[in-house]
């Protein structure tokens, strides 16, 4: 039988950065198993917002995690793409969320003013602010922004990325490091053994582990029920609309509404509870459009060329989870819906937690049994 010192099961965004993490920690030969289903591809539905803003706002110890995972992505998109030569695409250019109306905008100041104070405690900082319909159209001069906009909520410090070439470089990272990446590998079952060992069973053989990591999404449940566990996890599903090309307008993402450098627009930002079907509908485009066109009127000129929907991880509390198995605690479990943005913390704190090296104050917040009420 073969042996590793730690296999994750998964290569998404999530499993992959805790195998860069584990690699660069000196965790031995780690493996990941990516069994790469087309349709529970969810890394790749991403809408690529490096995002902290308006995050956590009902959980304080979510908005901090967050706040800190942006922190360290201008250095991790660096680093990253010196070591691979991927171009992530990252803009730091800020980001901005819309408000309808004035009762929109007065809670967003509201819920600012929270975070700022939650953020404090912890001597983080929370650059956040509230612009004006018309100060935000001085920062966007080249797109009009619609009549219905009242104004936004809005940072400098936080951009968007091409989450496609993020999971490549990531990869790369953690293989030019030695991790080894067996894609099309079926995880039948885990078996801890007496001793502390755990066997894994794939479609192509069984491998004798020191520690797991589950990072399959919606896939990890298959293997938690025989462990008696239970991952509180549910689906859901976002649809998104490409455009054709156009001239480069607007170099600020809005939560809904970005422009990629290559000059396509992305729509997103819906959420819909339909189990695993991933299909976009008619109804869902529509609201998206909308949406989008009340904010950027110009939108509706454009020809759209595609369309996708794809199935999020999602949490009770929206916040990620990361737990060990209470009777197995050399297996862990990853679910988060904001890889993305978390990636940076994955790697340089979700990874030496998975070591037992050290674990942040805030990692005990987001266990997987803080829904077992």
């Amino acid at each position: 039988m073969a042996s590793a010192d730690v296999a994750i099961i998964g290569g998404g965004i999530s499993g992959a950065a805790a195998g860069l993490g584990l690699v660069e920690e000196g965790a031995g030969k780690v493996l990941i198993f990516d069994e790469q289903l087309p349709s529970q591809r969810l890394s790749r539905g991403n809408f690529g917002l490096t995002w902290f803003m308006c995050k956590g706002a009902n959980n304080p110890v979510y908005a901090k995690w967050c706040r800190m995972a942006t922190r360290q992505w201008p250095e991790f998109a660096h680093r990253l793409e010196k070591e691979t030569g991927y171009n992530l695409e990252l803009e730091w250019t800020g980001g901005a969320i819309q408000a309808f109306g004035d009762e929109q905008y007065q809670s967003y100041a509201q819920s600012i003013e929270t975070l700022k104070k939650v953020c404090a405690e912890e001597g983080l900082d929370y650059p956040v602010r509230m612009l004006s319909r018309e100060e935000f159209a001085d920062m966007v001069p080249d797109i009009k922004v619609g009549n219905d906009v009242t104004g936004v909520m809005y940072t400098a410090d936080q951009g968007h990325i091409n989450p496609l070439k993020l999971l490549a470089a990531v990869r790369c990272a953690y293989q030019q490091k030695g991790g080894l990446y067996y894609g099309a590998h079926n995880v039948a079952e885990i078996v801890p053994e007496e001793g502390g060992a755990i066997t894994v069973k794939t479609n192509k053989g069984s491998y004798s582990c020191g520690k797991v990591v589950i990072a399959a999404g919606h896939g990890s449940q298959r293997l938690l029920t025989p462990l008696r566990q239970k991952l509180h996890i549910y689906p859901q599903r976002g649809q998104l609309m490409v455009s054709e090309r156009y001239k480069r307008v607007l170099k600020i993402p809005v939560l809904c509404t970005r422009q990629t450098p290559d000059g396509t627009f992305i729509i997103g930002f819906s959420t819909e509870d339909f189990a695993h079907d991933c299909r976009v509908t008619l109804s869902g485009m529509k609201n998206l459009a909308s949406n989008a066109i009340r904010l950027f009127p110009i939108l509706a000129k454009l020809n759209w060329v595609r369309s996708w929907g794809a199935i999020r991880v999602m949490t009770p509390d929206g916040a990620p989870i990361y737990s060990r198995l209470p009777e197995h605690s050399n297996i862990s479990m990853l679910a988060l819906h904001s890889a993305v943005s978390l990636a940076p913390l994955t790697t340089s704190t979700i990874a030496p937690w998975i070591l037992g090296k050290s674990e942040a104050s805030q990692i005990a917040h987001f266990s997987n049994e803080r829904f077992n009420v």
